[in-house]
């Protein structure tokens, strides 16, 4: 672990208790409610606030100690930060914007690396008053990058974008942690941001952390279900693409030995390469033995391993594809009792969609 924190801080009658650390690659998503302490670890992290009593310590270096007096300044922290709003200077062009305080990095090859990255070479001339809302977040992510940090720090960076430009950004974010060598922690209050962008997931909630891991393993656990519905009842699983089908654009994931089928979404490039995937509760059906003269593909045989009533009409049930894996699928109460189901049942799930993550996860 490259960076670790442990503070306390009290804002009127919000208390917070935070503690945990963040690997040395990747990104590290930090996800929760508003005022569950997101933005309040974020500034604790670059220095804009000085918690009660706590430590924070990255690569090895003591950046806040309050027993000891220790509290390194912003500017020294080797730790850039980009915010929900761009905070370019509106009366220079993007080139100043980006070289500001660092005008010899014009003919470096760190500018022309990250200009081509995140695609603005071409707005290098403009007055961010021209630029879309999508384009003024790039360049203010290439502006972080460019002063060369140890560590980046994005606080909900698309929160303020519409949804076109939150996936034209997202696609530029998603290709980073290939191409540059720190650690990144990730602010966020979306779920699909922490899907396509993540590799780690940190929840908070109340103002301490509830839960840490891999994001397969949280998302597949007990912390997140409190959230909505269509992403709260669902499995991220990692997926292998393999072949195509020798007739249909079609191509077959392999999952936990199992093999799904999916349209072939220009994967040609992709072949033996990793993948996320999300399989909806909603679109996992149940049957008693395999279904012939169906047009659903994807039938795999499963295990009943939970169950829980959702209300007075719904069922959820956990789906076993082995013995670390499983699928959701949500079913009436009705269906539930004339198929006898209970834990232990032997099944066979039909999948009926899967969801991917825009870039392969062989890039983080």
């Amino acid at each position: 672990m490259t960076l670790t924190f442990s503070f306390k801080h009290q804002f009127d009658n919000q208390t917070f208790d935070i503690k945990g650390s963040v690997p040395s690659k990747g990104v590290t998503a930090v996800f929760g409610r508003s005022g569950s302490g997101k933005s309040t670890l974020l500034n604790v992290l670059c220095g804009l606030l000085s918690p009660d009593q706590g430590e924070v310590t990255f690569k090895e270096t003591c950046l806040l100690d309050t027993k000891q007096s220790i509290n390194v300044p912003v500017w020294k922290r080797k730790i850039a930060v980009v915010f929900q709003d761009a905070r370019l200077f509106p009366h220079l062009s993007i080139l100043d914007n980006l070289l500001f305080g660092s005008p010899n990095k014009l003919q470096s090859g760190r500018f022309k690396e990250l200009t081509s990255l995140l695609g603005i070479e071409h707005l290098l001339d403009s007055k961010p008053n021209k630029l879309s809302g999508g384009e003024r977040q790039r360049v203010a992510i290439a502006r972080a990058l460019l002063s060369e940090p140890e560590l980046l720090l994005m606080d909900e960076p698309l929160a303020s974008l519409d949804l076109p430009r939150k996936r034209e950004v997202m696609h530029y974010l998603s290709q980073l942690p290939g191409k540059i060598d720190i650690p990144i922690v990730y602010v966020t209050h979306s779920l699909e941001e922490v899907m396509h962008l993540a590799d780690n997931l940190l929840v908070l909630e109340s103002g301490i952390v509830a839960d840490f891991g891999t994001v397969e393993k949280v998302w597949n656990g007990d912390s997140l279900a409190l959230w909505q519905e269509s992403e709260q009842h669902s499995a991220l699983l990692t997926a292998k693409v393999s072949e195509r089908h020798p007739n249909y654009a079609m191509r077959k994931m392999k999952v936990a030995g199992h093999a799904l089928w999916v349209p072939d979404q220009a994967f040609e490039d992709k072949q033996d390469e990793c993948m996320r995937i999300r399989i909806d509760a909603r679109d996992v059906s149940v049957t008693l033995s395999p279904v012939v003269g169906s047009s659903i593909r994807n039938v795999i045989p499963v295990q009943v391993i939970d169950m829980e009533e959702l209300n007075d009409h719904s069922c959820l049930l956990t789906l076993a594809l082995n013995e670390e894996l499983a699928l959701k699928s949500i079913l009436t109460q009705w269906a539930t009792a004339e198929l006898k189901l209970q834990k232990g049942s032997k099944v066979f799930a039909q999948i009926k969609g899967v969801s991917f993550t825009q870039q392969n996860l062989a890039t983080h």
